[in-house]
Formats: structure tokens, C-alpha cells, sequence
């Protein structure tokens, strides 16, 4: 009965940090040429008018394996850019989306402030 303790104590360690360690592939599947045309909804904070959108997308390879036998795989994170102006107080945003199959929200909002006149004054030398 110890035995099994003890390696299950030496087991959970080094399954939690290999499926912690395993990246995410955000980035959309494949279609092929006679798939139907894909649609996703985005939503968009209340009072923002979108000025410019950016598609991005970074792949990586996963290579794994021991003893002699190695396995690869191509994943990747993309994201959606999207520039916006509040409507009324001219705040400017950066809204990040990714994994939009799956998510319609933002995974981060930017709002971009004034700094002082002196930050800006430096800034231009």
C-alpha cells in the first residue's frame, strides 16, 4: 500500500506539468475549398465605433518524444485586433479576441490614456 502511495505521489507531479505545459491552439481549423463559408460573432463593448480590424496568427511546432521516438504536431494562437473610439468621449480602445470559434468576448481590453504634457514633450526629442 505505500508503494502505490508513493508513486502515485511521484505520478501526479509529472502528469499535471505535461498537461500544464501543452500549448493551446487557438488558431481556427482548416476548411477545405467546398466547405461552407464560416461565420463568427464578436461581441463589441457598448458605445465603441470600430475604426480597424487585424487578423494574426503565429504557428509553432510541438515536439515531443524519448527513447528514439519523437512526435510533432503544428499549433498555433491567433487573434482578432480590433482599433475602436468610444462614441461620445473619444476614448480609444484595443480589444484582443482569441480562440473565436469558441469565445464571442474579449480576452482583454486596452484603453489608451493622455500622460502628461511632459511625457510627450520627452517623448518627441
Amino acid at each position: 500500500m505505500r508503494y502505490r502511495a508513493s508513486l502515485s505521489l511521484l505520478l501526479l507531479p509529472a502528469l499535471a506539468s505535461g498537461v500544464a505545459c501543452s500549448p493551446v491552439n487557438t488558431v481556427p481549423e482548416p476548411v477545405s475549398p467546398t466547405a461552407a463559408i464560416q461565420h463568427y460573432d464578436l461581441e463589441v463593448p457598448d458605445g465603441l465605433e470600430i475604426r480597424s480590424v487585424d487578423f494574426s496568427a503565429t504557428t509553432f511546432s510541438d515536439v515531443s518524444g524519448s527513447g528514439g521516438a519523437t512526435s510533432s504536431s503544428v499549433g498555433g494562437r491567433a487573434f482578432v485586433k480590433v482599433y475602436a473610439v468610444h462614441r461620445t468621449t473619444g476614448e480609444q480602445f484595443l480589444l484582443l479576441y482569441e480562440d473565436i470559434a469558441r469565445r464571442k468576448r474579449p480576452v482583454q481590453v486596452i484603453r489608451f490614456l493622455r500622460g502628461p504634457d511632459r511625457v510627450r514633450a520627452d517623448s518627441a526629442r
